[in-house]
């Protein structure tokens, strides 16, 4: 079982990626705009081909878990969500909606800034004798109605725009292939 995920090109692609690459921010703004207009993320643009990689070379390949599963999505919606992503950060940034100790989607911030903060935090407790709880969660394990109730409260995304996100987290589709061979065809539920 080869990893996948360095090639740029995936089996849903409609086209070599090397072709329409030159393009895709252009093409990526007329889907985006075409989606928004009409409040809906096509279904055909959430499936996502997931192979098994092996994290490293020198691991035993036939123990699955040396493996991790790696998603390849066609680079139409890549596109769409890059610029979905970079309007929805500028909107947040210009009406200041970001938490100050926010380091997500944030310009000269990352991973790092984030674990200085808890840090900060788990040493002031700990000099002024507190008792500090932690939760750490991924993306994957949001409740989508608690984000997008999120992305209406804190930022202020109504009408098409929220329905957009609700369509776009909404009835994705992962198949599941070892080599050639299909092993799970995967619907999620919302």
């Amino acid at each position: 079982m080869k990893c996948h995920a360095s090639a740029k090109h995936c089996a849903l692609d409609p086209a070599p990626t090397w072709l329409v690459k030159p393009l895709l921010p252009l093409l990526a703004n007329i889907c985006c705009n075409s989606t928004f207009q009409e409040g809906l993320f096509p279904d055909i643009l959430k499936q996502a081909i997931v192979r098994p990689c092996l994290k490293k070379h020198v691991l035993n390949t036939n123990d699955l878990s040396c493996y991790r599963p790696i998603s390849n999505l066609c680079f139409v919606p890549k596109g769409i969500e890059r610029a979905v992503a970079a309007r929805l950060t500028a909107h947040i940034e210009s009406q200041r909606l970001f938490q100050c100790r926010q380091s997500a989607y944030r310009k000269h911030h990352s991973t790092e800034t984030a674990v200085v903060v808890v840090h900060d935090e788990i040493v002031k407790s700990v000099d002024s004798g507190d008792v500090l709880r932690c939760c750490c969660v991924a993306f994957d394990t949001v409740d989508h109605h608690t984000l997008l109730q999120i992305l209406a409260i804190s930022f202020g995304l109504t009408d098409r725009a929220l329905h957009w996100y609700e369509s776009y987290l909404s009835l994705r589709t992962q198949t599941f292939y070892v080599n050639t061979v299909i092993l799970i065809h995967r619907v999620p539920t919302f």
